[in-house]
């Protein structure tokens, strides 16, 4: 079944491109409005979070939907463990934005990560051995991540037919398109340090942390979308072999 898919859609990719702009361009604003948009749960922290939940919602439908189909699709089952490790993945990085809501629970530190978390909270990506490491920091992983799922996999399925052919029995291969929305945004950060710089008033946080927080909110949001990019290639492919026999009949 041929539909068309709302990932190729011009208008999609120019309202992200306008909200990631919208974004940056907060590094303008003063005082006042840097409260509401870059300290811990504010703005920033808080869309970024929310959007992994929504895409671990999706990843775990799509799991249980792919599982349910197996028979139709024939899937291998390391495909099927990728979908669930995504669904995982993308909750733990949820979790570890708010700090497992200990801030909003009022969790008191562990003795245990007293002495090893930096900032003194309840997750994993600030503990000393992370952050210590240019190799490990979370930053660094979170960026092999992104680079390697939303543009190098597209890239060389995209070059290479027999790649895609053996690739794609593995794992789900997002469009490529998609990751060029996720190498804008690096760009865009990129570009707001020397055009931002000089403007940015706000004293609580360093402008570094500032561009950074806008940076990984986006790039959060981003997986809201490519969930459904993903479960929507899912479905059309269940359509597809379902109707299949049909048409040999």
């Amino acid at each position: 079944m041929k539909k068309n898919k709302w990932y190729l859609h011009p208008a999609f990719y120019i309202v992200i491109i306008l909200y990631f702009i919208l974004g940056f361009s907060t590094l303008l604003f003063g005082e006042k409005w840097g409260n509401l948009f870059f300290l811990e749960d504010t703005y920033f922290e808080n869309v970024g979070a929310l959007s992994l939940g929504i895409a671990a919602v999706i990843s775990f439908y799509i799991f249980v939907l792919a599982l349910k189909n197996r028979k139709t699709t024939n899937f291998h089952w390391f495909k099927l463990l990728v979908y669930l490790g995504l669904a995982f993945l993308y909750f733990f990085g949820a979790g570890e934005e708010i700090s497992w809501g200990q801030r909003i629970f009022n969790i008191p530190q562990p003795e245990v990560l007293a002495d090893e978390n930096v900032q003194e909270e309840l997750n994993i990506h600030n503990l000393a051995v992370f952050e210590d490491s240019d190799l490990l920091k979370a930053d660094n992983i979170f960026t092999v991540f992104w680079v390697g799922f939303a543009v190098l996999l597209p890239a060389l399925s995209l070059a290479s037919k027999s790649f895609r052919e053996f690739i794609e029995k593995l794992t789900p291969i997002v469009h490529w398109d998609i990751g060029l929305l996720f190498i804008f945004n690096y760009l865009a950060a990129q570009l707001a340090k020397p055009i931002f710089h000089s403007f940015y008033s706000y004293k609580t946080i360093t402008f570094t942390q500032a561009v950074q927080e806008v940076k990984e909110s986006n790039y959060e949001v981003l997986f809201i979308f490519l969930s459904l990019a993903v479960l929507w290639d899912l479905h059309r492919l269940i359509e597809d072999k379902a109707a299949a026999p049909a048409k040999q009949n």
